[in-house]
């Protein structure tokens, strides 16, 4: 075989991770990542306020139901074999085709279990309906799981661009698919064949894209030398899914699919905070940490800047969607879904510290410890599980609180990953304090507003756009204010930008 075949020349430059001209390349998959995020959500939101006109929380309920289970399968199969080969400087051929085969066995194993576990769909959930959306949504696991390897060598090379279009174009799809197929009225399968959609989608584009072929060879040594940290991966990832679909799987067993339906609703709205922002930027800042984690002044650095700006980006989102709720839920849901407002107040503010603190698992997981970020997961998990089940005798509103509650826990995760680097409760306060003062103070300037305008007097989608225009420029006048740090901050990034 020919070594320069420029098909593999992508797969060996990804072989070691490069440290050069770092800033810039983060710079650079940032503004990538916004402009994804951007996209994303405005692809998102306007394809959820349509669907939401054309099917009933009932559909969205049993979506609920059947990801709790697919959620669950895809935890058993999860064991950070990609993070694995991002963290690691160098890696071999043999140990990316070892990572895929793996990754592929893995994935059949999950598509049987989940098939099989369809049949069990009445017991699970007193609903037989659930049956057949889990035989299709079965074939999930078969497409996500030929990506692991594609997706490591992206993030090894820093080639967000590429993952821009990828899950851009692959969300479109699903959005497009889902909304057709509601609009003509196959009901909750509208959601399952645009799910479909998506994974398919993303798999063909980073076979495409990547070209990495894999070879029919196995190396058992590498994969029982991993075993400690996939099996602490393993454990986040169980307790990840714990905290996702505890409350899921309760209310909709005890309280029925219309109820969750509401909840489901209001709770997503509010991890898209999480899921369009901080994953995709901890995705950017994962492989850079990793390139430098042997140089502690130079990580220490890095990491205060982008926390700063991780913060300050995110936690205005978050205090924003708990302020505009009463505007946001009948502008792109309708007047069938005001159940989700008060919900939808409580879990935003959840959103903004669970999101603004995330940068944490880019810190342990650069560092190689995953297992004590595992050993503080469980606690947090155990003290969730706890408040979920004493606040639901006492209906939706306490649940709610009580996550928003447990989101403080996310804030004492941050400080045992930033000691792991040398730095300690300083850099908490330097890092939240100042975003978390300005984000009250615009939530607290739009409720102000609200309650100046009179009812019928102004257009619900108006006043929607003022509350929005109104909270920006509260927010940004306040922290520019406020923090000396985030002035320069703004300073340096437009120069990066601009240069870039």
């Amino acid at each position: 075989m020919n070594r320069h075949n420029p098909r593999h020349a992508m797969v060996r430059r990804a072989l070691v991770l490069d440290t050069s001209n770092l800033g810039g390349r983060v710079v650079s998959g940032a503004s990538f990542t916004f402009l994804s995020i951007i996209l994303r959500t405005l692809l998102t939101i306007g394809s959820l306020s349509i669907l939401a006109r054309l099917l009933t929380p009932r559909d969205f309920g049993y979506l609920a139901m059947a990801t709790v289970v697919t959620e669950f399968a895809a935890m058993l199969g999860s064991f950070g074999l990609s993070n694995i080969l991002i963290q690691r400087r160098r890696v071999t051929r043999l140990q990316l085709d070892t990572v895929f085969w793996t990754a592929f066995g893995i994935g059949l194993v999950l598509a049987l279990g989940v098939f099989g576990i369809s049949f069990l769909s009445n017991w699970l959930f007193a609903d037989p309906a659930l049956g057949g959306l889990l035989r299709v949504l079965c074939l999930t696991f078969i497409f996500s799981n030929i990506s692991p390897v594609p997706e490591a060598l992206l993030a090894r090379m820093m080639r967000f661009r590429t993952d821009f279009v990828i899950q851009v174009s692959a969300l479109a799809l699903q959005s497009t698919v889902a909304v057709v197929c509601a609009w003509n009225g196959f009901g909750v399968w509208s959601l399952i064949m645009g799910s479909i959609t998506r994974a398919f989608a993303v798999m063909t584009m980073l076979i495409l894209v990547v070209r990495y072929v894999p070879r029919l060879r196995f190396n058992l040594a590498y994969l029982m030398s991993t075993w400690k940290t996939s099996s602490s991966y393993f454990g986040n990832t169980m307790l990840y899914y714990t905290n996702m679909n505890v409350d899921l799987f309760l209310i909709g067993r005890q309280l029925g699919a219309n109820v969750l339906g509401h909840y489901q609703n209001a709770r997503s709205l509010t991890d898209e905070v999480r899921g369009r922002l901080a994953m995709p930027l901890q995705r950017v800042l994962f492989p850079a940490f990793a390139s430098i984690q042997n140089d502690i002044p130079r990580l220490q650095q890095s990491v205060l800047k982008s926390s700063r700006i991780f913060a300050a980006v995110i936690c205005p989102v978050g205090f924003g969607i708990s302020a505009a709720a009463p505007e946001i839920v009948p502008v792109l849901y309708g007047d069938q879904w005001t159940g989700m407002i008060p919900i939808l107040t409580v879990l935003g503010i959840s959103a903004a510290f669970r999101a603004s603190t995330a940068i944490s698992y880019p810190i342990f997981n650069s560092q190689n410890k995953v297992s004590l970020s595992f050993k503080y997961n469980v606690m947090g998990t155990l003290i969730l599980v706890i408040s979920i089940f004493v606040a639901l005798p006492f209906g939706l509103k306490f649940v709610a609180a009580a996550i928003s509650i447990n989101a403080l826990f996310s804030v004492l995760l941050l400080w045992v990953s930033l000691r792991l680097i040398g730095l300690g409760f300083r850099a908490i306060l330097h890092i939240l304090l100042c975003p978390t003062a300005a984000s009250l103070a615009m939530w607290i300037c739009i409720v102000l507003l609200r309650n100046q305008i009179q009812p019928d007097t102004l257009n619900i989608v108006l006043q929607l756009l003022l509350t929005v225009v109104l909270g920006a420029l509260v927010y940004g006048i306040t922290l520019i204010t406020i923090s000396r740090q985030s002035r320069q901050d703004i300073k340096t990034l437009a120069g990066k930008f601009l240069h870039h």
